[in-house]
């Protein structure tokens, strides 16, 4: 099995695949899915491969250990590790015509070293970079730079799409990946981190800025990251308990006993089990 070539994505499994004739298949993978009618297994540059269930004997995850770095790195630049989308790649020509590394690493929210590797894969000569990660210092809290730094800073939203809409298509439109999706009512939604000029400009010509795009029904801050479907106003919410919907197939003792923990109660609500 040989390694992924990109340390600067964390790969997560190593999927092990036999099939019915005998032969073993390995993938390295950032996401596996399973059904009764196919397996999927795609990996961090975004190849996949698809196989029908009913050709597959057996399978095989292996989990990979986290660098040792990733915690700390995720604290300070959330989307360190994380697969590179490829405006991220395209954009980083617009890194050595800005003011410096570090303030494209923040806007970015990728560590500044893991930016000099992806520079260099693409051919940038990544000296003047290592000077410029060296000696850059952080703005004058009361610079034009900060205010624009202030004003790039990520945030949680919940952005809702119109009925009929597929959001996949506004998330690619728009060049987002989102944290979540959810099923409201009769339309969709998706949570994302945004930074505002994500939400006021258009990443390419030609397309409509995400607050003005006419499939959008809404864009609401979401600093509460809650499932829309269960957000009780604050004055009603318990530290610490939650509602936890099932699947009307599944049980809410057994999800409970398979994530170890101890309901205070269980029971149908409106048509959903919740724990």
């Amino acid at each position: 099995m040989t390694e992924w070539p990109d340390p600067t994505v964390y790969l997560p499994y190593i999927v092990e695949i036999e099939q019915e004739d005998g032969e073993v298949r390995s993938y390295l993978a950032h996401f596996v899915t399973m059904t009764p009618d196919f397996v999927f297994v795609r990996d961090p540059a975004g190849g996949s491969a698809s196989l029908p269930t009913r050709s597959v004997r057996s399978i095989r995850v292996a989990v990979q250990d986290l660098p040792a770095d990733h915690d700390s790195l995720r604290a300070e630049y959330p989307n360190a590790y994380q697969p590179w989308h490829p405006f991220d790649e395209l954009s980083l020509e617009d890194m050595h015509k800005s003011r410096g590394t570090l303030a494209y690493a923040q806007l970015r929210r990728r560590p500044p070293a893991h930016l000099v590797i992806k520079a260099r894969e693409r051919g940038y000569d990544p000296t003047a970079m290592l000077n410029a990660i060296e000696n850059e210092s952080k703005p004058d809290p009361h610079s034009l730079e900060a205010l624009y730094a202030r004003r790039s800073a990520e945030n949680d939203y919940l952005v809702i799409v119109k009925p009929g809409t597929d959001p996949y298509q506004v998330l690619s439109r728009h060049q987002i990946s989102p944290d979540n999706l959810y099923r409201i009512v009769a339309s969709w939604g998706f949570g994302a981190r945004l930074t505002g000029l994500q939400l006021e400009q258009s990443p390419r010509a030609g397309v409509p800025a995400l607050s003005e795009d006419s499939d959008i029904d809404r864009i609401e801050p979401d600093p509460d990251r809650l499932a829309p479907h269960f957000r009780a106003p604050q004055e009603q919410r318990v530290d610490g308990e939650y509602i936890v919907s099932v699947r009307c197939s599944g049980d809410p003792l057994t999800v409970a006993a398979r994530a170890g923990v101890s309901p205070s109660r269980a029971g149908p609500r409106q048509s959903r089990d919740g724990v």
